[in-house]
């Protein structure tokens, strides 16, 4: 077992090179790697799959051809995103000739040439240093770095993250079968507390949750969780209802609502729905990897569509679990818009017409009033819609306790001042007269509703 705490992670300044021319039923009885089975009925297998015409300079007709310049890269990746659980950047590719890695946008402009050591990856800086961009170039000196740094302002593609406070924080999901309790582990420097998955959280991270065996435990600094950061994955509800029967070395989200997931079974990715049902086998191999070539990852499903790999050869997967395109081409990469298609002759632009609108690219869920509640708080299970009132000023002459609970007998975590404004955030459907708020943006916890105007 191990205690979770939260090591500042070391990153490395990489640097690249690249030319480019102008809910289901509850499962019960989980099944170990080694000894799960899976079906593949909508995947093309190696022997069904036709090849596409040899020395072809074309695109497939389930593509559609987009006017852009045909680019002599000999690699082109998504971009990592140095944050958990987020998919790769959207709008990115890093590419790749003679070894040297660059950066380009995804209509193939350059942004960084290909002179980096090692794929350029998109770092968890946000706000007015996003995007940061993590390269390596281990014979540059600080004038070069100086000159890039300057050039992207100028171009207005952000920053060289210089890894000072570089670090994807922390984003764990667990299942405490001792006491049936589903929770969320999050953070960036320092241990934090255990907390209530919140609505908002379902809806923005899919629903369904990969989530490990962990123990509530109290730690010197307050609640914390030990865990075997070893043992695999199961996807649960924010119940703890489990998806399937199944555990998996590494569980991606459904991003942005995606009907599909990918998952690692052993060496290979699958791809399985929201029911739990795994529509492919396991039978893929990583399409990108972090910059330090440790963590290999398949492609999530983007606007119904994943980039594929299968013994060295790619394709595309469509939300159903079969090829689209099948696995036969030298290289494909595809971020939800624009994707790229590597021919004889180069790397060709396409789009897909029956994609599905661009969506951005999911983030953490920011200005989620529930997210962040600890465990030793109570949680609302009633929430306040149909266009109710939820602004409220206190009404009690003196100071309005805040507690734990919908109870006296919970203990006070705060207090109001009288005449504060306050945002309702939800009720209890057991406890009658008691309403969980907001103030002031920090404090959260129930108040009486008789002192609430």
């Amino acid at each position: 077992m191990k205690r979770l705490f939260w090591i500042a992670a070391s990153v490395l300044l990489f640097s690249g090179c690249a030319a480019v021319l102008p809910a289901p039923s509850p499962a019960t009885t989980p099944e170990t790697a080694a000894s799960a089975s899976s079906t593949a009925s909508g995947t093309s297998s190696p022997a069904e799959t036709a090849s596409p015409e040899t020395g072809s300079c074309s695109l497939p007709a389930e593509l559609q051809a987009v006017d852009l310049p045909v680019l002599s890269c000999d690699e082109i990746r998504p971009v990592y995103h140095y944050a958990l659980f987020d998919p790769p950047a959207f709008g990115y590719y890093t590419h790749c000739r003679d070894g040297c890695w660059g950066l380009m946008r995804n209509d193939g402009s350059e942004i960084l040439p290909c002179t980096f050591d090692a794929p350029i990856a998109l770092c968890s800086d946000e706000g007015v240093r996003y995007p940061a961009w993590i390269a390596r170039k281990e014979t540059a000196d600080e004038s070069f770095w100086n000159e890039t740094q300057q050039y992207l302002a100028s171009v207005g593609e952000g920053f060289v993250c210089d890894t000072a406070h570089c670090g994807p924080g922390y984003e764990y999901y667990f299942w405490d079968e001792s006491c049936d309790q589903m929770f969320a582990y999050y953070g960036s420097l320092g241990p934090s507390d255990p907390t209530h998955i919140s609505p908002g959280m379902q809806s923005q991270r899919g629903w369904w949750f990969p989530t490990r065996p962990g123990t509530l435990v109290e730690e010197d600094w307050g609640p914390g969780v030990q865990f075997d950061s070893t043992a695999p994955y199961r996807y649960r509800s924010a119940e703890g209802t489990p998806l399937n029967n199944y555990e998996y070395q590494q569980a991606e989200l459904f991003y942005n609502g995606a009907l599909l997931a990918a998952a690692r079974r052993g060496d290979r990715w699958l791809y399985l729905d929201g029911s739990g049902n795994e529509v492919t086998a396991p039978i893929y191999d990583p399409i990108y990897e972090t910059p330090w070539n440790d963590i290999g990852y398949a492609s999530p499903l983007l606007n119904g569509y994943a980039a594929v790999c299968r013994e060295g050869m790619f394709g595309l997967l469509d939300s159903s679990g079969t090829e689209y395109l099948p696995c036969a081409y030298d290289g494909l990469v595809w971020d939800g818009a624009l994707g790229w298609l590597k021919l004889t002759d180069g790397w060709h632009a396409f789009r897909i017409a029956s994609a599905t609108p661009v969506t951005a690219s999911p983030a953490p869920a920011q200005g989620d009033p529930l997210r962040g509640v600890p465990l030793t708080t109570v949680f609302p299970d009633t929430y306040p819609g149909n266009g109710r009132r939820v602004q409220y000023t206190t009404i009690r002459d003196d100071n309005l306790n805040v507690r734990a609970g919908p109870g006296t007998e919970y203990p006070k975590i705060g207090h109001i001042p009288p005449g504060s404004s306050v945002q309702e955030l939800g009720t209890s459907s057991t406890v009658d007269g008691w309403t969980f708020v907001l103030y002031q943006d920090w404090l959260r916890g129930w108040v009486s509703s008789e002192y609430l105007k």
